[in-house]
């Protein structure tokens, strides 16, 4: 005892001392004080009455807030990404910008070192309006004869009308341009290549005056059998006889394919307008 009493450790002791059935009694309650929270818990959790029509009430605004959260996340994706087109294209109409300059700079360097005698140039972005410059003694003939800022695009758009791939749509004539190329065209320049080219329909448009309210052959009526394909709303109508920038978007895009479709069968007389 008295190495025991050294160690600091003789009260306990008393443990080793008791008797075997006493030792059993004692585990015995220490374990049942430490299970007895948790049988506690467990049994205060299964008692506990749950209410149904509670229940389906919190399901129910849980699910709401799940919606809500999808659509503030689906929202700020899409404003994310139209954020991110804007970013590109503000990125090249600057880089077209420079572009420009470039071409102005060289074409000015051609004449003085190269001694050439004139210049003309001229750019059709996908979007936006063409991009031209022309040299002094040029640049009225340009301007006023070739015509470039309108007839550019309406050659593109012939171009693509006589070289489109047949079978795209089924049922319609395979000759005609992409609906989706026309509706990027801005609406000046919509308005434009219908001026330009209503005027070598056959009839003319100049035989139909406006004021009568009758609408040449070759206007739309939006029955053709091309007309769905255009992907206009369908409470859209066909679209009033009008002078051409006095048209919806729209509607001239729907007027500018008839009047394609309608001069396609000669498009030798389409490429000399």
């Amino acid at each position: 005892m008295m190495m025991f009493d050294d160690m600091g450790i003789c009260g306990d002791m008393d443990f080793f001392s008791a008797p075997f059935g006493e030792k059993d009694a004692a585990t015995a309650t220490l374990a049942a004080l430490r299970t007895e929270p948790e049988a506690t818990v467990e049994d205060d959790y299964s008692d506990e009455e749950i209410d149904v029509d509670e229940l389906e009430r919190r399901m129910w605004r849980d699910k709401m807030r799940l919606k809500r959260l999808k659509e503030q996340n689906k929202s700020k994706d899409g404003v994310d990404i139209v954020k991110q087109r804007q970013s590109q294209e503000q990125a090249r109409k600057k880089k077209m910008s420079r572009a420009q300059d470039g071409i102005l700079k060289y074409m000015l360097k051609m004449m003085e070192v190269c001694k050439a005698q004139g210049f003309v140039y001229g750019i059709i972005p996908e979007k936006g309006k063409p991009v031209t410059g022309a040299s002094d003694n040029l640049r009225e003939w340009w301007k006023d004869k070739v015509r470039f800022d309108r007839n550019g695009p309406a050659a593109i758009a012939k171009y693509q009308a006589n070289n489109s791939i047949p079978g795209n749509n089924d049922g319609c004539n395979p000759i005609g341009p992409t609906p989706h190329t026309l509706q990027e065209l801005q609406d000046t320049t919509l308005g434009s290549l219908l001026s330009a080219l209503m005027q070598h329909c056959d009839p003319p448009q100049r035989r139909f005056p406006l004021e009568k309210g009758v609408h040449p052959p070759w206007w739309p009526t939006g029955n053709e059998e091309w007309w769905p394909h255009l992907g206009l709303p369908k409470d859209q109508g066909p679209p009033p006889y009008k002078k051409p920038h006095d048209l919806k978007k729209a509607w001239k895009v729907g007027v500018l394919t008839a009047v394609i479709k309608h001069m396609s069968p000669d498009i030798a007389k389409i490429r000399k307008l």
